[in-house]
């Protein structure tokens, strides 16, 4: 069998750097076909209960599970559409024998869609107990965030406007939020919510996904976005631990942040030796807060600010030489609107000084009194160190948008219907959990990247070799330290 890549050798002192192709090319019934991907998600399929529990959900036709499983290996190898995955399917025989599955149509992969989307949180459901139960996931403490995705289509009931993560606030969208285990970060809860759904709200649905695994006194970590009364209050009835960032208010500047003092705040020790970090805490009857003077973020927020007023000053000079020339000034200076008649007028109030001295004086007059300054609240008596550690870590949950978003591309659905849309969704969350697991069984992986990862898989392949007397010959290729990893549970060499 020819080799796919060149090999290098010495021949009477000179170097083969080509690959030598016999002209007599013979064809044969060898078959070869990518099974590192289909192979690592039935694997956790099984290990997870799923197959089972999917075809319960569809009693005719094809199995769900062989499609599903199909659909999350597709969107972690080539992830086109619905359409072209049948294709990938239907046109290798083997991986339809492979997948237990006969020759089908792409609505069938749609129809799959719709039903597993529609069942999503009996789904949902049967996974968060089985990773408690089969992976030890103890829920003891969870981070939560939310983010959007929009379409490229005409907004409808649950495609809506909203504040976009994406800074397309011209297209609809969806909102999305993620529950993520701190010990073994991976990712225990999905919800999904028309666009228009702010973190307040979207909260307590995230929060109900999870509850039946949480454990009384499990703390929940999330952003200032989610944080409100309602929320918090419904956290203490449930006799649950929460850790959130929270806005300043007056009386924190007034009281605290106008006498800020070094030598009387606690030094915090963050891990980066290059890090300034104070701290205080102040303690109510229900709740502790925590307030933190960061010397990196103070610096970072002047740093972008002078950058800021630097842009503004460049469009004053621009402004006031346009109005000296007696032209017309550019429409984001102007109101366009054809019923109105404005008279603007324009004040230079920094005139006479050097750009530097009027841009270092914008920026002292910019100054609030919070530059550096951020807070967090709990009911839980964590130290210092603790409660900004634990905060820092919910960034965790943060890559994992990143990784569904950018390497998993979730992001164009090609699904219209709430069903359909539901069920691309929970794909992409199963193919983010199968890699999660991955990094969760090997150590090693756990600083690799999704993309490296899934690229190590879809290479990993099977050739079936059809001898004379039709014994087959099975042979595994294209070994690398990471998929040797996962299959043969050791790197190459150990």
């Amino acid at each position: 069998m020819l080799s796919a890549f060149s090999s290098l050798c010495f021949i009477s002192d000179k170097m083969q750097t080509t690959l030598k192709t016999p002209h007599n090319i013979k064809p044969n019934k060898n078959k070869t076909f990518p099974i590192g991907t289909i192979q690592t998600v039935k694997n956790i399929f099984e290990e997870l209960h799923l197959p089972p529990l999917l075809d319960d959900l569809k009693h005719c036709g094809h199995q769900l599970s062989g499609l599903v499983t199909g659909l999350v290996s597709y969107k972690m190898t080539e992830d086109l559409s619905v359409s072209r995955c049948h294709q990938w399917m239907t046109t290798t025989p083997m991986l339809l024998e492979y997948l237990q599955l006969s020759d089908f149509g792409d609505d069938a992969l749609y129809r799959g869609l719709g039903i597993i989307g529609e069942n999503r949180h009996h789904i949902l459901s049967h996974l968060l107990h089985t990773l408690k139960d089969e992976y030890d996931v103890g829920l003891d403490m969870v981070f939560m965030d939310w983010t959007s995705i929009y379409f490229e289509a005409k907004p409808s009931d649950y495609i809506k406007y909203g504040h976009s993560r994406d800074h397309r606030p011209d297209r609809p969208q969806v909102t999305i939020g993620l529950a993520q285990d701190q010990r073994s970060q991976l990712p225990v809860g999905l919800s999904i919510q028309p666009g228009n759904i702010n973190d307040q709200t979207h909260f307590k649905i995230t929060y109900r996904e999870i509850k039946p695994g949480l454990r009384t006194g499990s703390v929940l970590v999330f952003d200032a976005g989610a944080t409100g009364i309602p929320n918090l209050d419904l956290l203490v009835s449930d006799k649950m631990k929460y850790l959130s960032r929270m806005k300043l208010n007056q009386s924190d500047i007034k009281q605290h942040l106008n006498t800020f003092n070094k030598d009387e705040w606690t030094p915090v020790v963050t891990g980066n030796k290059d890090e300034q970090v104070y701290g205080k805490k102040l303690l109510f009857p229900s709740r502790t807060k925590y307030l933190y003077f960061s010397q990196n973020l103070y610096n970072d927020t002047l740093l972008n600010r002078r950058k800021h007023l630097e842009q503004e000053y460049d469009e004053a000079l621009s402004l006031w030489k346009t109005i000296q020339e007696k032209k017309r000034p550019r429409q984001k200076y102007r109101n366009s609107n054809h019923f109105l008649q404005t008279h603007l007028s324009y004040t230079f109030p920094l005139t006479g000084l050097s750009r530097e001295e009027a841009i270092d004086r914008a920026l002292q007059l910019s100054i609030a009194g919070k530059e550096g300054f951020f807070a967090l609240v709990s009911n839980k008596d964590f130290s210092l160190h603790e409660a900004l550690q634990y905060y820092r870590e919910k960034d965790s949950v943060e890559k994992l948008f990143n990784s569904i978003k950018n390497e998993l591309h979730i992001r164009p659905t090609r699904c219209w219907t709430q069903e359909a849309i539901d069920g691309s969704i929970l794909v992409v969350f199963l193919a983010q959990l199968v890699i999660s697991l991955l990094r969760y069984k090997h150590d090693l992986l756990r600083r690799v990247s999704t993309k490296f990862i899934m690229q190590s898989l879809s290479n990993f392949a099977l050739t079936i070799i059809m001898g004379k007397n039709g014994v087959k010959t099975r042979v595994f290729s294209n070994f690398d330290w990471i998929n040797t990893l996962i299959f043969c549970g050791k790197t190459p060499g150990s």
